[in-house]
């Protein structure tokens, strides 16, 4: 298990936020289930809400022309992106890669309604890789149109083995590459790696994929990006995990045999500070996201008992361990959550409600903070927590197999979307056969029914003028939250209320929502 974690790869999406939610609520129910896949080996690594309120699912296929799977493969494993609507039906689906392996990490819908899509490549110029290999694997990212038409695609790398794990579309319409890099100067990488050991590699590109700059970020073992996050001031968070003791760019010691590590870069790619958490065992540290308050929450799992950084003892081999740090880095609050096996938490995202939602797979049965008994090997496990971390509820999810869950998201109607990998056959929550070897599997939750107890009554934030061409001037309980919002949920501007007033000349023309983290209600803006 720890091997197989030392190794996994997860991405994070964006939220698109719109409504509010009672402070206390009720579990979700399933509203549908829906199953993709050809005849082989079929794995979904991340979904996204789409502008239209479908949704867009990518990962890895090994499948051929078969099921669900519309065009042939193109080598051993391919690129697999598949559009549905709100109920869950299919749109269309698109394969990608060469003659080798290409392995999708991430994808996000971009501003202009396409597509990026990232991962790793081994194949040479083939199929529909336009350039040739770097080395022993390369970052490969691809750029589609609103119907999934590839409009142009990028290698990245160096001499070595170049591992794509995280990417996001930036303010400025390009975006920015995290994974984890062998490589020495070659190639498009500037810095040496630390030889045989991997270390961060961040690679800014522009809008059409061209290389802006890359930074290497590491210590003397192995350092594994794994979630990459621009920040409110235009840098970016940067998280993974370490095995690296005190040395290169990682200033503090190791807690145990892995830890977090966190690194906060200006928006050059200039290291600010880093911060290493963890126990004395094993910490693997998959999403990280920026907080209203300009801090991060940190979401993976540990294997370590009540000592260093985890404050609680563990409930099983390996529990959720949520870490809330200050903007500058300095730990306020951890959490554990989990039964009594593995509990592996891969995706975390905020919810309207001003809390988070968490998930992963879930090998326990009902014991711990685990509610529901295991539906089969392994099934989809949900957590909500509130603003401080303290669990609201949580969900079990899954067939009489193996239900592995790698990405989720809150709706735009407060439900819950779920992906990730399923070979359970007609069973429990899933109402459809497998495909073949293994499948993508989506769920959809309704919102938490509503308790008695209602939001608290605010005042609410407001802006003039309204449309503005520069400023907006906010107006609100003083010191009040804001978060301002791109049509995408991505947060562009976030802080607290005061009497200067909000620059927006830096953003693009369009549509934007006042958002109050708190409350979850939001305000139209128009930026001319």
């Amino acid at each position: 298990m720890v091997k197989l974690l030392s190794s996994l790869l997860i991405a994070s999406g964006l939220l698109v936020q719109f409504l509010a939610q009672p402070a206390t609520a009720q579990v979700p129910t399933k509203q549908w289930d829906k199953t993709f896949g050809g005849s082989g080996y079929d794995d979904l690594r991340f979904l996204q809400q789409t502008s239209d309120g479908g949704y867009i699912l990518g990962g890895e296929s090994e499948s051929d022309l078969s099921g669900d799977k519309t065009e042939m493969s193109r080598g051993s494993s391919d690129y697999w992106v598949v559009k549905i609507d709100a109920n869950g039906n299919k749109q269309w689906d698109k394969t990608f890669g060469g003659t080798s392996e290409d392995h999708l990490q991430s994808l996000q819908q971009t501003s202009d309604g396409g597509y990026i899509l990232g991962g790793w490549s081994t194949s040479p110029l083939s199929g529909d890789r336009t350039e040739a290999s770097r080395g022993g694997s390369d970052y490969w990212i691809v750029k589609l149109d609103a119907t999934g038409n590839k409009q142009w695609d990028k290698a990245l790398g160096g001499n070595g083995v170049d591992q794509l794990r995280s990417l996001q579309q930036t303010r400025d319409g390009g975006y920015i590459l995290g994974g984890e890099s062998h490589s020495q100067i070659s190639g498009e990488k500037t810095q040496d790696s630390g030889g045989f050991f991997s270390d961060y590699w961040l690679v800014k590109v522009d809008a059409n994929g061209t290389k802006q700059w890359d930074k290497t970020l590491g210590g003397a073992d192995s350092d594994q990006l794994t979630s990459v996050q621009q920040t409110s001031d235009g840098g970016y968070v940067l998280g993974g995990i370490s095995y690296s003791d005190t040395s290169g760019d990682k200033t503090e010691a190791r807690r145990g045999y892995g830890d977090y590590w966190l690194v906060k870069v200006d928006a050059s790619g200039s290291k600010q500070w880093d911060k290493t958490f963890g126990g004395s065992d094993y910490e693997f540290l998959f999403s990280v996201q920026q907080t209203p308050d300009g801090g991060y929450l940190l979401g993976g799992c540990s294997q370590s008992g009540s000592d260093g950084d985890k404050t609680q003892l563990s409930q099983g081999s390996l529990d959720y361990w949520l870490v809330k740090v200050a903007v500058n880095g300095t730990k306020l609050w951890d959490r554990s959550f989990g039964g009594s096996n593995d509990d592996i938490l891969l995706s975390l995202q905020p919810t309207t409600d001003g809390g988070f939602i968490l998930g992963g797979p879930s090998y326990s049965g009902q014991s711990g903070d685990k509610t529901q008994p295991s539906q089969g090997l392994e099934d989809y496990w949900l957590v909500k927590v509130n603003a401080a971390g303290s669990k609201q509820w949580d969900k079990t999810v899954g067939g009489s197999n193996s239900d592995y869950l790698f990405s989720l998201q809150q709706t735009q109607d407060e439900g819950y979307i779920l992906g990730g990998r399923s070979d359970s056959g007609l069973s429990g929550d899933k109402s459809q056969p497998s495909q073949g070897n293994k499948d993508f599997w989506v769920v959809k939750l309704g919102a938490a029914p509503l308790a008695t107890t209602g939001p608290a009554s605010r005042t609410a934030l407001t802006a003039s003028p309204n449309p503005t061409t520069s400023f907006f001037t906010l107006r609100g309980p003083a010191g009040s939250s804001y978060q301002l919002l791109n049509q995408l949920g991505q947060v562009v501007r976030s802080g607290r209320v005061s009497s200067q007033p909000l620059d927006v000349q830096a953003l693009p023309a369009g549509l934007y929502l006042l958002r109050e983290p708190i409350s979850g209600r939001t305000t139209k803006l128009v930026k001319e």
